[in-house]
């Protein structure tokens, strides 16, 4: 009787000792090796690296550039973003269910996909410079790429966003503030410059946040788009690290774009609490779309929507119908010899298929170890109403890698566990098959921490109250009572965890091992002219892409609707 009843405390402490193992291990551990390997030079503090690297015009050249591309695209994305969500929600326009189907196709259709996507019909043998060329026979093949052509990609990728966290300020605005302007004689832009885009300023101050470091630490855009003229940060510690000489210039850019990224975050976190914005709703009358009443303006938006609305499909469409095509087709971009025979090589060649079973595996894998280890943090720090400071340190801890860009949590660990050391009992993991699942599980934990403490607060906990009333344990308590009630929120949790790796290229392209290439990496290397034709099994690579593009498109689809079915508060509040 008395092992059963301590039983569970044992297994409770086995798994916090794994946690924090974990935690310390991959966390802060990397993080400290990282500092000290380019602040202790020779046995003392030394900032000779910043010297270094600040001397090094391709090192100054990719940090402004990356400081160019986050100011430019903080504008032009918020500008496109807010014109998305305003003709959605606010204008009525014509034909708008299909306008938002197609808005939304940015969150199944981003990364190393749609860089790959705009590459295919923007590239030097696109559809797009073909005609282009047809009119304007002197147009250059590669007339798409350096800065403009990767602004241009960014812009129209990262408003997902603004379609899911505008939509809701948009809907919350009260009608009868608006009728009221009007009534008083205001006019349609006065009440869309005054009443609607002010109730839109405290999202789009975090968004514009999020935007420049986007910008900032660009990686899959500037590498396939930006050209031999067009490099960024990030694209730079990537090749940086590729050799032994200039790696410690690597560490230390990585240190530098994570510094840059926590500024603009704690910038960010200022303005929300120094400005107090006066504009509340209580939403007691819903919001009604508007009609444009100047013909010209009714026509140039309806213009301008539909325009967005062809640049965003147009590299997802023309993904889907050639990836059904044989390699003439797609290299000649002439539609003919429609054929599923890529797509049965694709799927029956191991070469081919294995970098995507390999994705899903890790994606998987990393997934289900986030939430464990965020659901056991999430226990501690809401089971009591008074947390020890162990726990509190151990939940702020978890939210470490929100703060830090990829490159620099790859370096990290790629640095600190290129040698032995004790606490991974002197195993040497870089290069090895487990670093890229640590990666993978290390970036996810914020994410999963923060909507797993969020449905535990939610939770009725006279449930569990009335079990432990009847004698039952902790953890028979937790397996019987609280998980029931959990499992629509972790499955959405998993989906979106999945789905954030599936195609990663910016970590994965530090941590892979040379036995298993992931999706990403693959993906990137058959956008290179040298692979785009002839590329690796029984397909070329531009094909192979295609095909992946369409598996992803469908995998990200089915994982989005199972999440949007759920009827959770959490699964709600992921998209």
């Amino acid at each position: 009787m008395a092992n059963a009843r301590f039983r569970p405390k044992i297994t409770y402490i086995l798994a916090f000792i794994a946690v924090l193992w974990f935690l310390v291990a991959f966390v802060i551990y990397p993080n400290i090796g990282l500092l000290s390997k380019v602040f202790w030079v020779d046995s003392h503090f030394s900032l000779t690296l910043f010297h270094k690297i600040f001397s090094s015009a391709i090192a100054v050249k990719a940090l402004g550039n990356s400081l160019l591309l986050g100011l430019c695209l903080a504008i032009t994305a918020n500008i496109i973003g807010v014109f998305m969500v305003l003709v959605v929600n606010y204008f009525d326009i014509k034909g708008a269910k299909y306008l938002n189907l197609g808005y939304l196709t940015t969150i199944i259709y981003s990364g190393i996909v749609v860089a790959s996507g705009y590459l295919f019909i923007y590239g030097e043998s696109g559809f797009v410079t073909k005609f282009l060329q047809y009119i304007w026979p002197h147009l250059s093949p590669d007339w798409f790429t350096g800065f403009p052509a990767v602004l241009f990609l960014m812009t129209f990728a990262t408003t997902a966003n603004h379609m899911m966290f505008l939509t809701t300020s948009i809907k919350k605005i009260d009608y009868q503030t608006i009728e009221a302007a009007r009534s008083l004689g205001a006019g349609q832009w006065r009440i869309l410059r005054q009443i609607v885009l002010p109730a839109l300023v405290p999202t789009l101050t975090t968004l514009t946040i999020m935007l420049f470091n986007t910008g900032l630490g660009a990686m899959s855009a500037p590498l396939i788009l930006g050209g031999n003229h067009f490099a960024t940060i990030t694209p730079t510690i990537l090749t940086f690290a590729g050799s032994s000489a200039t790696y410690d210039l690597a560490a230390g850019l990585s240190l530098l774009l994570g510094a840059l990224q926590i500024v603009m975050l704690l910038v960010g976190r200022w303005l929300d609490q120094r400005k107090r914005y006066a504009f509340k709703t209580k939403v007691s009358a819903p919001m009604r779309k508007q009609k444009i009443t100047k013909p010209f303006w009714n026509i140039l938006v309806h213009i301008g929507a539909y325009l967005i609305w062809s640049i965003l499909l147009l590299p997802l469409i023309a993904t889907v119908i050639f990836s059904f095509t044989n390699a003439t087709a797609v290299i000649t971009a002439k539609l003919g010899h429609f054929t599923l025979a890529n797509y049965l090589a694709i799927l029956s060649t191991p070469e081919t298929l294995n970098p995507f079973i390999t994705s899903i595996v890790y994606s998987i894998l990393s997934a289900a170890m986030a939430i464990l280890i965020s659901m056991l943090v999430a226990r501690m720090v809401t089971a009591r109403r008074q947390t020890n400071p162990l726990e509190k340190t151990m939940s702020a801890v978890m939210y470490i890698p929100w703060l830090l860009p990829a490159p620099l949590i790859a370096i990290g660990l790629i640095t600190t566990f290129g040698v032995q050391h004790l606490i991974v009992a002197n195993q040497v993991l870089t290069g090895g098959l487990l670093l890229m699942f640590i990666g993978y599980t290390v970036t996810r934990l914020p994410f999963s921490l923060k909507f797993l403490e969020s449905i535990f607060y939610s939770m009725d906990g006279n449930s569990e109250e009335a079990a432990q009333s009847l004698g039952a344990s902790s953890l028979y308590r937790f397996w019987t009572v609280v998980l029931p009630q959990m499992k629509d929120g972790i499955l959405a949790i998993f989906a979106m965890n999945v789905l954030a790796h599936l195609a990663d290229y910016d970590l994965s392209v530090f941590l892979f091992s040379p036995l298993l290439q992931p999706l990403g990496v693959v993906i990137k290397a058959n956008t290179d002219p040298s692979n785009a034709l002839t590329g690796s099994g029984a397909v070329n690579g531009v094909v192979a892409n295609l095909i992946y593009s369409v598996l992803l498109m469908i995998i990200s689809s089915v994982l989005l609707i199972i999440v949007r079915r759920r009827p959770t508060k959490a699964g709600n509040g992921l998209i």
